[in-house]
């Protein structure tokens, strides 16, 4: 394995060290323990987006149900997305529905249960509106540190801004009705 450029040393600081190398600047566990966070907001939302779904009557509102549907599977995305990239830095993705629950309560995220569709789409409004800010944080923080997390998190940030939109559009048309 060694050649004539690179010792036996580097070459497993290499395997031990994959994608991260001196040119990285952020702290990998910090960047993993956030993601992980993050993961779990994502995890909190699908779960909460999918009951709102299961709970929507079609016959009322079957544009909502499909929309739920939709932001369900988009959020499922974010959370592999992230899993990736943890992976990609040297972390174990968060799988655990404990630590999930404790990681997305710790900042905010607890699934709510709205009895009417206007309640669900209004939690469905203030859970987007809480990953924005706690993404927005996060990609502040990183800045020019980890060059290949903040896209993803600008990525996933801007899909979770276009949510917040199409919902608050939503409550603000079934305002102007009654």
């Amino acid at each position: 394995m060694p050649t004539e450029k690179n010792s036996v040393g580097e070459v497993q600081e290499a395997i031990r060290r994959g994608a991260i190398t001196r040119e990285y600047r952020a702290d990998a566990n910090r960047i993993i323990q956030a993601l992980n966070g993050l993961r779990s907001t994502e995890i909190m939302s699908y779960l909460q987006y999918m009951q709102h779904q299961y709970m929507a009557v079609s016959l009322l509102s079957p544009g909502l149900k499909a929309e739920f549907e939709a932001h369900a599977t988009q959020e499922l995305d974010h959370a592999n997305r992230l899993a990736e990239r943890i992976q990609q830095l040297g972390g174990v993705p968060v799988y655990d529905p404990k630590e999930i629950s404790t990681k997305a309560a710790g900042v905010g995220v607890v699934p709510e249960q709205g009895t009417t569709l206007t309640e669900m789409v209004v939690e469905d409004l203030l859970l987007e509106r809480q990953q924005i800010e706690v993404y927005s944080a996060l990609i502040r923080e990183i800045g020019d540190e980890d060059l290949v997390t903040r896209p993803v998190l600008l990525g996933i940030l801007a899909d979770t801004e276009k949510h917040a939109s199409e919902l608050a559009d939503y409550l603000k048309r079934t305002a102007d009705t009654h």
